[in-house]
């Protein structure tokens, strides 16, 4: 894959890769078609592996669907060139000994959820699962402006890349990582796009850069109309079950009920009653301001 001068040259000019970028990672292409060679010769078995994790997950009822790969083997080249110089800073070296070890996205499994709220039961499945063989502690990528109630206290939270994910890191029974990954559908295909758009082409377009931006923010956006209208329709159907139907219905019970207001029971039933009726009211004013929003769309 990378033995002539021109597969060389070719790489680079694939990924950016500069001659001083190189240089600097003080690692030769004898020693990274090793790599290459032993992580190929791996593939399968890798494969394998994650086939097997990835059937214990997918019987959370939280998961919607999955996705399971071994990294792409140039990707990982690419990779070692451009961390190699920060391992020699602390005194080590990526090599054909240590890279297994070294690197936790060698394997990766993609647990994709229709609602932002379905994270909660996959976390806690995830946790009574593997939390024992947890590499590091979870932590979420988020976008500047995200609502993160949902991480707080649970996971932290980091904003540094332009994409939402959760992350999980297992070890795995053949001593090596599996990254775990979960995110909303939305939230996948808009990875997909930013990754093919943004970083074979390394955009420095400032335009352009904008533009992705914006797409990223409809992205967060999709996400919390779809859960909004998610628990909108639940909460509508809990209070139908209820007996909440109009102002009247609420105004009847409470009269009827009050005159026996010296049972404390009765007293927090009336109490009950009227907040089910405001949960509703909210919920219809919300109702209103959604389509108001999506008329001037």
């Amino acid at each position: 894959m990378l033995n002539t001068e021109k597969e060389q040259t070719d790489f680079c000019k694939e990924f950016n890769i500069s001659d001083d970028k190189f240089r600097d990672s003080r690692l030769t292409w004898m020693e990274l078609e090793q790599i290459a060679e032993d992580f190929e010769s791996k593939r399968n078995e890798h494969q394998n592996t994650l086939k097997r994790y990835a059937e214990v997950l997918q019987k959370c009822s939280g998961v919607h669907s999955f996705r399971y790969r071994v990294k792409d083997t140039k990707h990982l080249i690419e990779k070692i060139i451009r961390k190699n110089p920060k391992y020699l800073e602390m005194g080590n070296v990526l090599s054909l000994n240590n890279y297994e070890q070294e690197l936790t996205d060698l394997m990766g499994i993609r647990l994709l959820l229709l609602f932002k709220e379905d994270w909660l039961e996959v976390h806690n499945y995830l946790m009574e699962m593997y939390k024992a063989v947890l590499i590091e502690p979870p932590f979420a990528y988020v976008r500047e402006g995200d609502d993160t109630h949902l991480y707080d206290g649970r996971i932290e939270v980091r904003k540094e890349k332009p994409y939402r994910s959760v992350h999980y890191v297992i070890r795995s029974d053949k001593e090596l990582a599996i990254e775990i990954q979960v995110r909303t559908l939305y939230e996948e295909a808009w990875s997909e796009i930013d990754h093919k758009l943004r970083y074979p082409y390394n955009l420095t377009n400032e335009m352009l850069a904008n533009y992705i931006n914006i797409m990223n923010r409809l992205t967060g956006m999709g996400d919390e109309m779809g859960t909004f209208i998610h628990s909108y329709i639940r909460n509508f159907q809990e209070n139908l079950q209820n007996g909440i139907l109009d102002d009247n219905e609420v105004y009847q019970f409470v009269l009827q009920e009050i005159k026996k207001c010296d049972n404390e029971e009765i007293k927090q039933a009336i109490a009950d009653k009227i907040k089910q009726a405001d949960n509703y009211h909210e919920m219809m004013k919300m109702s209103d301001l959604l389509k108001d929003t999506l008329k001037y769309r």
